[in-house]
């Protein structure tokens, strides 16, 4: 085969980022080599995400953008919004621009054979976005789709678990775009979590488009009997020296069982990230979410601080959903002032073609919808910060570097009093004194490089390091020293 170089663009969720990973291991077994920019490539892949109207237009845009860079390359567009985009009717006289390939995500896996196939056509046929066709389509893939990964492009890998959802959140376009719920096979993923961590990774992310359907469509037990399994595989060799994250639960997994798997797993952050999405009852009910309540995450987070007297508390929230009064917008307030909160994804409520909600009464003005977003990220900022003031006050936290092979090279690191913005990296081009990691509270953290020919027993694995002072959004720590 003639030597071929490719440039992929990832937008979206960690599953979107596995699975570009998974490509790009895929077209490199094929002979293709990854390049820095779309106009040296002979294959563009945009990898797309459609969980908001703004994901769906950032993919035409690149779409758009890459045509123009790439004029002659191979321009594939697959992911979420891949089937929206075949739908999408631009205005008229719009400068417009269509990829070579349109693969829905439904047959992403495809591509693992290689980006030159044209899966039935010249030009992909134009999906619809009809949601009887979507659910055709994807309860005719029931298998798990074969992506899998031995490496990671970054320091915290994904570890893909599950495929899809059934829920139907009235607001969520998710169900159309990646189908029914599939899961992947214990020791599949088992093998996968050791193959990642034997290649030196100190954190990896159990990562899933909905972690509390794992296990509905075959016999392989629920989520919690899956951590359970993965902590008992992987602990006797691992613990201690790296860790297992949980990219999002919801409040109703966190029962007596979810509980007692958490606690019971050795290798596990304490951190959590929740969909919580309102704290209004009655919202929730017009989200379909009525099958829990803000007071379960209350009661489980207070029953986890008993054990976990330290912890992160993450949550994606939605601003400005349909119906949404002032007195819903402020118990949802008065829940982030009661919950330890660390963090929160808040975004304005993205009217999506296909789901119920577009069709409720009650649309909340965009302006509106800003300034209710706004007051939520002004809440959540103040729990930030009490979070991180706690923070500075431990004695020692565990950090997964984004670089840790920073590390490992005395050459690169900072003598002491150097100027930051004139210390060269490797490359002779100016670096700063500090890499970028996360703690196991899932605190951003700035890790201070040593002065050079300090010694720090630093290098792979997780950093032992205590905080010395507080930053913008996270904090500056400095490795503790070896004795």
């Amino acid at each position: 085969m003639f030597a071929w170089k490719f440039y992929l663009v990832t937008f979206g969720c960690k599953v979107n980022q596995y699975e570009t990973q998974s490509l790009r291991e895929a077209w490199h077994a094929l002979g293709g080599a990854e390049c820095n920019a779309p106009a040296e490539a002979d294959v563009v892949c945009v990898n797309s995400c459609a969980i908001t109207a703004k994901g769906e237009r950032d993919a035409r845009n690149a779409v758009f953008r890459l045509r123009r860079e790439a004029p002659h390359a191979r321009l594939i567009l697959t992911g979420c919004a891949a089937r929206l985009f075949a739908d999408y009717k631009p205005r008229p006289g719009a400068i417009w621009a269509a990829p070579d390939l349109l693969v829905p995500q439904e047959e992403k896996s495809r591509l693992l054979d290689g980006p030159w196939a044209d899966l039935d056509g010249d030009r992909a046929p134009r999906p619809s976005a009809d949601a009887a066709t979507a659910d055709a389509t994807a309860t005719a893939l029931q298998a798990f789709p074969p992506f899998q990964i031995s490496a990671f492009k970054r320091a915290r890998p994904v570890l893909k678990v599950q495929d899809g959802c059934a829920h139907r959140c009235t607001y969520c376009i998710v169900p159309l775009t990646r189908g029914k719920p599939r899961s992947r096979p214990v020791d599949e993923i088992v093998a996968e979590a050791r193959r990642l961590l034997q290649a030196g990774h100190a954190e990896i992310m159990v990562s899933g488009i909905n972690l509390g359907q794992y296990g509905r469509d075959a016999q392989t037990g629920d989520f919690w009997s899956l951590l359970r399994a993965l902590d008992a595989a992987l602990a006797p060799e691992f613990a201690g020296t790296a860790r297992l994250r949980i990219s999002s639960l919801e409040p109703g997994q966190l029962d007596q069982q979810g509980l007692d798997a958490l606690l019971a797993c050795r290798m596990l952050c304490p951190h959590l990230h929740i969909s919580l999405q309102h704290g209004s009852q009655r919202v929730l009910k017009r989200m379909g979410r009525g099958h829990y309540t803000p007071a379960m995450l209350e009661n489980a987070v207070a029953a986890l601080t008993r054990q976990w007297p330290v912890m992160g508390l993450g949550a994606d929230i939605i601003a400005g959903f349909p119906g949404e009064t002032e007195e819903d917008l402020r118990q949802l307030l008065e829940l982030i002032e009661r919950l330890p909160m660390s963090y929160a994804h808040v975004f304005p409520y993205s009217r999506r073609p296909g789901t119920a909600a577009d069709r409720f009464d009650g649309q909340i003005a965009h302006s509106l919808k800003l300034e209710r977003a706004a007051r939520l990220r002004e809440a959540v900022a103040r729990k930030q910060q009490t979070f991180l003031a706690a923070q500075l006050k431990l004695p020692r936290m565990l950090v997964a570097a984004d670089n840790p092979q920073a590390f490992a090279e005395p050459a690169l690191a900072a003598p002491a009093g150097a100027d930051e913005a004139s210390m060269p990296n490797a490359a002779g081009k100016p670096k700063k004194n500090s890499i970028k990691g996360v703690n196991e509270y899932y605190a951003v953290c700035a890790i201070r490089l040593p002065a050079q020919g300090k010694k720090t027993g630093a290098g792979a694995g997780l950093l032992p390091a205590r905080p010395v002072a507080l930053a913008e959004k996270g904090l500056v720590v400095e490795l503790i020293e070896s004795e």
